[in-house]
Parts: structure tokens; sequence; C-alpha cells
């Protein structure tokens, strides 16, 4: 007996719909922890960049007090030469408290959009 059974060809288009669609949620899925990565890696930087340019002010205060201490003829010269460098080196460090604060209020603000941004997008496509 010669049976030939005919199989249903199933269309193509189905198939690469529930690729695209699984591509796109998982597109969708991997959103916010992209943009979390983003502001992550952002202030990561930003608190290397800051270390560096500090390290670079600690490193100046030292080779100035050196400098003065090389170049001091008498003792009442080295003190007020240092004294010198220490309040340059003291308004430098509040220029620089300044900017940290403000660093960490902009990493928490960038943080807190992500946190709404994440949780928008979450309940936006739950409901």
């Amino acid at each position: 007996m010669n049976r030939k059974t005919a199989r249903p060809t199933a269309p193509k288009d189905p198939i690469m719909a529930t690729k695209t669609d699984y591509t796109d949620f998982a597109k969708r899925a991997f959103v916010p922890t992209t943009r979390f990565n983003e502001v992550l890696v952002s202030n990561i930087e930003r608190v290397a960049r800051f270390q560096y340019e500090l390290a670079g002010d600690l490193m100046q205060f030292s080779l100035d007090q050196l400098n003065a201490t090389v170049k001091a003829k008498d003792l009442p010269t080295l003190l007020s030469k240092q004294r010198e460098i220490a309040t340059k080196f003291a308004e430098k460090a509040t220029t620089r408290q300044q900017a940290l604060a403000e660093m960490a209020t902009e990493s928490q603000a960038g943080f807190a959009r992500w946190i709404e941004d994440a949780t928008s997008l979450a309940s936006g496509k739950a409901a």
C-alpha cells in the first residue's frame, strides 16, 4: 500500500513573527539594565577622574611644601610660605568638596531617574 500522507506545511511567517517578538521582548526587557549600566559607568568614570584630580592636587601640595622647605633662608620665611601654601590648598580642597557634593547630588538624581524610568516601563508594559 502506498501511503502518502500530506504534511501541512507551516507558513514561515509565524515562525519569523515569533522570533521577532522574542527579539523585541528581549530588547525591551534589557533596556532598564542597559540604562542602569550607562548610569553606573558614567558615575564611576566621574569619580575616577575626580580622584585623579585630587591626587594631582595632593602631589602639587607636597611638591610646593618640599620646594618651600628647600628654598627657605630662615624659619619665619619658611613658616609664612608654608602658611600660604596651606591656605591655597585649603581653598582648593573646599572647591573639591563642593564639587564632590554636586557630583553626589547629580549621581543620586541619575539613579532616581533610572528608577522612575524602569518603574514606568515595567508598570506600562504590565498594564
